[in-house]
């Protein structure tokens, strides 16, 4: 990964890939994992961590869609992971090609990762 802008953080859900989160660390990214602070929390709680923090929430889980989208809560922004755990290289090279290519949009947004495309929607 070339860029890595000084202010981008991430919270990575417990059900997130410790792979991809490790990786990210490896690269110099500021990147908590729930499941190492806080194991069984809430989503409603991640929202409040990744919120208070200044973090981009990371995450597979759709109910994160549902709270950002129809409830509103307030994210600094969502990545949604949207490809099967069975495809660890692919959902690895999405993730660092979204944030290599479109770092200045996920602050703000709602991004979905599929093995095609991105989708971003404004929070």
């Amino acid at each position: 990964m070339e860029k890595k802008p000084l202010d981008l953080k991430f919270l990575a859900d417990e059900g997130f890939s410790f792979a991809i989160t490790s990786f990210l660390r490896e690269g110099g990214y500021d990147v908590r994992w729930i499941g190492d602070f806080a194991p069984g929390i809430s989503d409603r709680a991640v929202y409040k961590i990744a919120s208070d923090d200044n973090r981009v929430i990371l995450t597979d889980d759709k109910d994160f869609r549902e709270l950002s989208v129809r409830f509103k809560l307030n994210a600094v922004g969502v990545v949604l992971l949207r490809i099967s755990p069975k495809k660890k290289e692919l959902r690895k090279e999405k993730v660092f090609e979204l944030i290599e290519r479109f770092q200045e949009k996920l602050t703000g947004n709602l991004v979905v990762i599929d093995s095609e495309k991105f989708r971003f929607r404004k929070l």
